[in-house]
């Protein structure tokens, strides 16, 4: 059975190109938009992974990010950020912690850069997803 990546993305030409990427991958792509049930819809599907854009206007990534961090049934799901913020591992590498306000939170598994370069954001997925079944 595949494993399942969710994809959470504003913009549905992303989540469309991320999901066909994924299959082609040989994964079971699921895609939400930052809805206000996204944290029910993530425990309801148990993906295997999380790929979560960090900047979207409806509900930032952030907050989804924190708020799956901390639920005791989401914590373990491994997390890649995403966004098109110039300079972003920059930003990470520095001001993650600020935006979190929470030393108790850790930080993302990965970030990627968009455009995304589709075979380092899989070769991450894969990693990550190996790592977990070891």
């Amino acid at each position: 059975m595949p494993r399942k990546i969710m994809i959470i993305d504003d913009e549905p030409d992303i989540r469309v190109y991320l999901a066909a990427a994924a299959e082609d991958n040989g994964f079971l792509p699921l895609t939400l938009g930052a809805e206000e049930t996204v944290i029910k819809l993530i425990a309801d599907n148990k993906p295997d992974l999380v790929v979560l854009d960090i900047m979207m206007p409806m509900r930032s990534g952030v907050s989804i990010y924190k708020e799956i961090r901390t639920s005791p049934s989401l914590a373990h799901i491994p997390i890649i950020l995403i966004s098109g913020m110039a300079g972003l591992s920059d930003f990470m590498e520095k001001g993650f912690r600020q935006l979190i306000a929470d030393d108790q939170i850790p930080p993302p598994d990965a970030f990627i850069e968009k455009p995304i370069d589709i075979s380092l954001l899989f070769k991450q997925i894969k990693m990550l997803l190996d790592n977990r079944s070891c």
